[in-house]
C-alpha cells in the first residue's frame, strides 16, 4: 500500500492538468470572440438567465453597480463554465484513460450545441443564428477539442512519470499509448475544427448569411451639386458621401424632398473612426452623456458625448459594409437582403430626434452612476422602413407585428402601424457623420416616441410576422409598447451648489418623445408653488427634447428646487417616484441648493 503523500501528489498532479485544460478553453474561447465575432458560451447563458431575475432585484443591482452589475454577472458565468470544466476534466484525468477525456470534451461540446444552444435562442447546432452557422459549431468544437487534447496528453504524462502506480510496466505501456493516441486524435479534431471556422470566418462566416436574393437599388435620380450637411456640432468621423442639404421636418410625418446618397462602391465605404475609448471594465454597458454637473446639456449631442447603452458585456459586434445584409423576410410578397449600396441608394430623410434608455431615471439622480443622462439628441439621417419593405413588395395585409434583429441577437418588436409611420427609419449617419461603430453602423432602426430599447443597432433582419412577437426586453419582463414617458431635469445648478442670496438662474432639459412639450414649471419651495419658465429655443423636431430657463430667488436656507413638465396632450408629470421597470421612470426632478 503507497503512502497517502503518494496519492495526493498524484491528485493534484491531476487538479495541475485539469487547471491547464481549463485555462487552455477559456483563452481559446476569448480567442475566437476576439477575432471571428463568436460569442462565448458565459455571454449566451449570462443573458439566458437575466430572463429569470426578478426586475425589482434587476433595478436594484443597476443602482448598486451601475454598468458594473452585467460586467458582476459575467464573471460568475465565467466562473461557472470554468467550475464545469475543472470537475469534468478532474474525474477524467483520474481515470487514468485518455480516451475518455477525449469524449468528455466531445460530450461537452454535444451538450452546448443540443442543450445551450437551444436554450439561448440560438437554435440546435447554432442553426437559428443569422450568421453562418459553421462558424459556431466550429469554433466551439475547436475549444472543446484543445480542452480534451490537454487533458489526454497530461493523462499520458501523469502515467509515464508515476508508473510505479501500476502493477506491471505493460499496463504502464498501454495506458501512455492509449493517451498518447487519443491526445493525437483530440489534437486532429481541434486542428479540422479551426481550419472550419477559419474557413467559414474567411468566407463572410461573420456576417448574415442568406440565399435570399439582393433587392434591386432603386433607379437614381439625377443628383445636384452635393453639399455637406450642416450640424451644430462637428465631429471627427469620416463623413459619408454628402446629401443636398435639407431643412429640419416640422413633423415626423414630413418626409422633406427624398434625396439620394451617393455612393462609390468601387472606392469602398466611408468607414466609422474607433469605437470611443470605453473603459468597459467600469462603465462599458451604460454610459451616461457628457456633461460637466451643473451645466446646460447642449441642443444637439456631439458624437463623442452621445450616451451609450448595450447589452453585450464583452464586445459589440464588428460589422464591414462591404458584406452587411440586412435580411427582409417573413409576410412580405417576395423576400429579399439588401446591402448597403441598396440603402443608400434609397431617398433619405434628415430628422433631429431624442434617444432616450428606458433605464434612464426622471427623479433620483444620484441614485446611480448614469442618473438621468441616458439621454441625447442628434441629426439622424437614413431612410424610410416602408421604403425598404417596398423593395420585398411591402407587408402583406395579415402582419401584426415586425421583429427587428440585430447582429448580437438583439431584437425588438413593433406593431405593422409604427413601422410604416413615415418618421420609423433604418439611419445610417448621425450628425453629418458615418454612424459610430457604437451607435450601430452600419444601420441602426429610429422610432418615434418610443424608448432606446425599441431603436436596436447593428441591424441584421426585418422579420414580418402575422402574429405578436415577443422580443429582448419583453423576454425579461419590461414593457412592450416602450412609450416614452414625460421627464424634465434640472442641470442648473448643480445639486449640493453653494449659491449667494438674491437672484439665481435655473435650467434644464424636458422631453416627452413625440408628445412633445408644452410647458415647463419650477418650484422654489419644494413644490408648494410652481413658476412657469421659458423655453430657451423651439424643439429642433418633433420628438427632441426642449432646454428650459428661468429664476428663483436664493434665501438664506437651504432650496429645494422642483421642475415638472406638460406634454403635447396637456398632461402633467406626476409627482410621485417610480423606478424605471418594467415601463419607464416618472417623477419630477429635484435638488437641494446651500446659501453661502
Amino acid at each position: 500500500m503507497k503512502p497517502a503523500t503518494d496519492r495526493t501528489i498524484r491528485r493534484w498532479s491531476a487538479v495541475g492538468v485539469t487547471v491547464a485544460a481549463t485555462a487552455v478553453a477559456m483563452l481559446l474561447q476569448q480567442g475566437i470572440r476576439a477575432a471571428w465575432q463568436v460569442r462565448t458560451l458565459p455571454e449566451r447563458v449570462m443573458e439566458t438567465l437575466l430572463v429569470f431575475i426578478p426586475l425589482d432585484l434587476f433595478e436594484r443591482g443597476l443602482q448598486q453597480f451601475g454598468a458594473s452589475a452585467k460586467d458582476i454577472a459575467l464573471v460568475g458565468a465565467y466562473v461557472g463554465m470554468a467550475a464545469l470544466l475543472m470537475i469534468v476534466g478532474w474525474f477524467a484525468v483520474r481515470t487514468v484513460n485518455g480516451w475518455l477525456a477525449l469524449l468528455a470534451g466531445f460530450g461537452l461540446w454535444l451538450v452546448a450545441m443540443l442543450v445551450v444552444m437551444p436554450l439561448t435562442g440560438a437554435g440546435l447546432f447554432a442553426g437559428g443564428l443569422l450568421v453562418n452557422p459553421v462558424l459556431t459549431d466550429a469554433g466551439y468544437l475547436a475549444v472543446f477539442g484543445a480542452y480534451a487534447v490537454v487533458l489526454a496528453i497530461g493523462t499520458g504524462l501523469l502515467t509515464w512519470l508515476d508508473p510505479g502506480r501500476y502493477d506491471a510496466p505493460e499496463q504502464t505501456a498501454s495506458l501512455e499509448r492509449r493517451s498518447l493516441l487519443a491526445g493525437l486524435g483530440g489534437t486532429a479534431v481541434a486542428i479540422v475544427a479551426f481550419g472550419f471556422a477559419r474557413s467559414a470566418a474567411g468566407a463572410g462566416g461573420g456576417a448574415v448569411q442568406s440565399s435570399l436574393p439582393l433587392a434591386a437599388a432603386p433607379t437614381r435620380a439625377p443628383l445636384p451639386s452635393p453639399t455637406a450637411t450642416t450640424v451644430p456640432v462637428p465631429t471627427a468621423a469620416a463623413s459619408l458621401p454628402a446629401p443636398a442639404a435639407a431643412p429640419t421636418p416640422a413633423s415626423a410625418a414630413a418626409a422633406l424632398t427624398p434625396t439620394p446618397v451617393a455612393a462609390d462602391t468601387a472606392a469602398g465605404f466611408p468607414t466609422p473612426p474607433p469605437v470611443r475609448s470605453l473603459a468597459r471594465d467600469q462603465e462599458g454597458s451604460l454610459t451616461a452623456a457628457g456633461r460637466p454637473p451643473g451645466t446646460l446639456a447642449p441642443p444637439i449631442t456631439s458624437n463623442q458625448d452621445f450616451y451609450i447603452v448595450t447589452k453585450n458585456a464583452v464586445a459589440d459586434p464588428v460589422v464591414d459594409a462591404t458584406t452587411w445584409r440586412l435580411i427582409v423576410d417573413g409576410q412580405v410578397d417576395h423576400p429579399v437582403q439588401v446591402d448597403y449600396a441598396t440603402l443608400l441608394a434609397l431617398p433619405s430623410v434628415e430628422v433631429t430626434k431624442t434617444l432616450e434608455c428606458i433605464s434612464n431615471l426622471t427623479a433620483g439622480c444620484s441614485m446611480a452612476s448614469f442618473g438621468c443622462d441616458l439621454m441625447s439628441t442628434a441629426v439622424w439621417r437614413g431612410v424610410a422602413v416602408s421604403d425598404v419593405l417596398n423593395l420585398a413588395g411591402g407587408l402583406k395585409a395579415n402582419v401584426v407585428d415586425v421583429a427587428f434583429v440585430s447582429m448580437d441577437e438583439f431584437s425588438s418588436g413593433l406593431p405593422a402601424e409604427v413601422v410604416l409611420d413615415p418618421g420609423t427609419l433604418i439611419v445610417y449617419q448621425m450628425n453629418g457623420q458615418v454612424l459610430p461603430r457604437e451607435h450601430g453602423y452600419p444601420a441602426r432602426l429610429l422610432v418615434p416616441g418610443r424608448y432606446g430599447m425599441k431603436n436596436p443597432k447593428w441591424l441584421a433582419e426585418i422579420r414580418a410576422l402575422d402574429q405578436r412577437y415577443v422580443d429582448w426586453y419583453q423576454q425579461r419582463g419590461w414593457t412592450r409598447d416602450g412609450i416614452i414617458k414625460t421627464m424634465s431635469r434640472i442641470d442648473v445648478p448643480a445639486d449640493g451648489a453653494t449659491l449667494p442670496a438674491g437672484q439665481q438662474h435655473v435650467a434644464g432639459v424636458a422631453y416627452a418623445g413625440d408628445r412633445g412639450i408644452t410647458q415647463v414649471e419650477v418650484s422654489a419651495d419644494g413644490g408648494s408653488t410652481w413658476q412657469t419658465v421659458s423655453i430657451l429655443e423651439p424643439a429642433a423636431g418633433p420628438d427632441a427634447m426642449v432646454r428650459w430657463e428661468g429664476t428663483f430667488q436664493m434665501a438664506s436656507t437651504p432650496v429645494t428646487l422642483v421642475v415638472r413638465a406638460t406634454d403635447g396632450t396637456g398632461v402633467v408629470q406626476p409627482e410621485d417616484f417610480g423606478l424605471p421597470a418594467p415601463d419607464g421612470s416618472w417623477g419630477q426632478d429635484s435638488i437641494t441648493v446651500q446659501p453661502g
